[in-house]
């Protein structure tokens, strides 16, 4: 059994080292791009606003002008988005302008419409004051040509997909999604559409498994239920290995019945690690198979999500070439909670922010098959291995669920 800690290291070197050539990029539509990781570093064309522009309806004018309202300015033309005013502005004259409209030649202000009345044709009558450049956005205030916008590797947001838009990118590339096959085993599992029969229970872990895989960028396929003997588990452990990652949930304990870990074997996996000091999580396996990265996961539906986070999601990160980056947050703990001396736990919290902190209590939950408490929580928080107990007020890490 090895620390969590060294067990995360050989899971993300591992993957460092054997993702040289993985998913390859490819071209997606703006629309379906985002949270696709980004394989190219997308840099702006040109300055943004390309011009200076006015970010109010009203009137665009100098702003010595006005400096002792009311003052009547005459109006000298229009300037509106698409169609701006050719003419300049000069002392004593105005021109009426609308949002996101080129400024003017000799105009360096806009004064809002609610600030102005027309109290004849051609005239405005402005009843504030204006400083210098209010009311306006001035050219390359936001980003200058060359700039970079967003950096190869980062997970493509709302605000991306509005970035890569306006630099001209409708077709951006990322990297292909990493398939993930996913194998449930156990003789007790049925379909979730079927009525459990004595000793039977529902089939969760592949849902919430495909679930993480999704939310994690790649692409899962179920590959369904595998008994507990050994010619269905190489049928379809055998399958699993054809594709980027394999998961395999159950079966990986030291019970009579666990083939799996002789069958990843006989297929010829190379086992890194098959215990971890994690509680949710301790029989976790980690290996590989030529081009493919091989999971044995806890049966119990709490310590496959748990193990997924912390293993499997790296993982994937490193075949997308997705930069680095952390789920984990620090809050202060409510209430005490006891230690494990030999293994880390990772458990269902409840998290808040309040007075600048978030604050954090370990949820009610009966244990690693506790679906219905890891449900009711917002959280996982990590309890460190140590003697004795953590104190209210203790600084720890968690993951937030929600």
């Amino acid at each position: 059994m090895i620390p969590i800690e060294r067990a995360v290291e050989i899971v993300t070197a591992t993957a460092a080292e054997r993702r040289a050539g993985r998913m390859p990029p490819e071209s997606v539509e703006l629309a379906e791009a985002r949270g696709r990781v980004l394989r190219e570093a997308v840099v702006s064309a040109e300055d943004s606003p390309p011009f200076d522009k006015s970010i109010r309806d009203g009137f665009a004018l100098r702003a010595g002008d006005v400096l002792e309202p009311p003052v009547h300015l005459r109006v000298v033309g229009e300037s509106r988005a698409g169609k701006a005013f050719e003419g300049s502005v000069g002392r004593g004259e105005c021109c009426e302008i609308m949002t996101g409209a080129p400024l003017p030649a000799g105009a360096d202000s806009v004064v809002m419409v609610e600030y102005t009345e027309r109290p004849e044709s051609g005239v405005a009558r402005v009843l504030r004051s204006v400083a210098e450049g209010g009311g306006t956005l001035r050219r390359g205030a936001e980003t200058r040509a060359g700039d970079l916008l967003i950096p190869a590797g980062r997970k493509i947001s709302l605000a991306d997909i509005g970035l890569l838009a306006s630099a001209g990118r409708k077709t951006p590339m990322v990297s292909r999604k990493p398939r993930v096959a996913i194998v449930a085993t156990g003789d007790e599992l049925v379909d979730p559409t079927a009525t459990p029969g004595s000793g039977q229970i529902r089939n969760s872990n592949s849902y919430t498994l495909a679930a993480q895989v999704i939310a994690a960028g790649a692409e899962p396929v179920l590959l369904g239920i595998a008994r507990d003997d050994l010619p269905d588990l190489r049928e379809k452990i055998g399958r699993a290995l054809e594709h980027d990652i394999a998961l395999v949930s159950g079966g990986v304990s030291m019970g009579k019945y666990d083939f799996v870990e002789p069958v990843l074997d006989e297929l010829g996996v190379t086992t890194l690690f098959d215990k971890v000091a994690m509680k949710p999580g301790k029989p976790t396996v980690f290996g590989y198979r030529e081009g493919t990265f091989v999971f044995g996961l806890p049966g119990n539906p709490v310590s496959t999500i748990v193990s997924f986070h912390m293993f499997v999601r790296p993982v994937i990160s490193s075949l997308l070439w997705e930069e680095s980056r952390t789920d984990m947050l620090e809050g202060v703990l409510e209430a005490p909670t006891k230690c494990d001396p030999e293994r880390v736990a990772i458990v269902p919290a409840h998290a808040r922010f309040a007075d600048g902190a978030f604050r954090v209590r370990t949820a009610s939950w009966k244990g690693s098959s506790d679906l219905a408490g890891l449900a009711r929580s917002n959280a996982l928080v990590v309890i460190p291995s140590r003697e004795g107990t953590l104190a209210v007020g203790e600084n720890v890490q968690f993951l937030s669920l929600e």
